[in-house]
């Protein structure tokens, strides 16, 4: 009877004991299996975070490069305008006086006619700039302020313009100047720079 009950035991050891390792191979397998998964998985993972890295690179390049581009045309649309701006100016004021000189050349006198004075001061402006009296050289006793003076007379005549000479006192002696009027005032013109400022009324 004890025999049988060892045998007995011995025997439905040995089945749990095959049923348990029966388990544990299962698992086991089953282990190895989802590890086997993850690193495939983790494998196109890695292959496709390398992929997208390289992209990120190669977008952050295209990124940088448009980047400079846009930066480089704005600079050039800046300056472009403002090329515009300056060339509208500068034709708006060749413009202006084109008009200006036109009336002007239509009012002055022919040769066989009075010199006539200027009408404002912006004429005298426009005829003081275009004239290169001030522009030679000053020499002492050869080439002074009289001489200045006589060559700006001189050229106004030639122009079609009334320009007088006179003589200004002044606590160093005395110096030669210009002088016209514009409507009720009278003028005294620096010939050696241009210069002219209004004395006063006339009237």
């Amino acid at each position: 009877m004890k025999t049988t009950i060892v045998i007995s035991v011995l025997g439905t050891l040995l089945v749990a004991g095959w049923v348990f390792g029966g388990i544990q191979y299962t698992n086991v397998k089953n282990v190895e299996q989802e590890l086997q998964q993850l690193q495939s998985s983790y494998s196109e993972l890695s292959y496709e975070y390398e992929q997208l890295d390289s992209r990120y690179d190669y977008l952050s390049r295209q990124y940088k490069d448009l980047e400079h581009q846009y930066v480089a045309l704005g600079y050039q649309y800046q300056v472009m305008g403002n090329r515009q701006i300056e060339e509208e100016d500068v034709l708006a004021d060749a413009q202006w006086q084109i008009e200006y000189w036109k009336h002007a050349y239509e009012t002055k006198p022919g040769p066989w006619q009075v010199c006539r004075e200027f009408r404002d001061e912006d004429e005298l402006v426009l005829w003081l700039s275009q004239d290169n009296t001030d522009s030679n050289e000053y020499i002492p006793n050869q080439f002074d302020c009289d001489d200045f003076a006589c060559m700006l007379q001189a050229r106004a005549y030639d122009d079609g313009y009334v320009v007088s000479i006179t003589l200004v006192a002044r606590n160093d002696g005395y110096h030669f100047k210009n002088g016209c009027f514009i409507g009720n005032k009278f003028y005294y013109i620096d010939p050696q720079t241009d210069r002219f400022w209004s004395w006063g009324y006339l009237d």
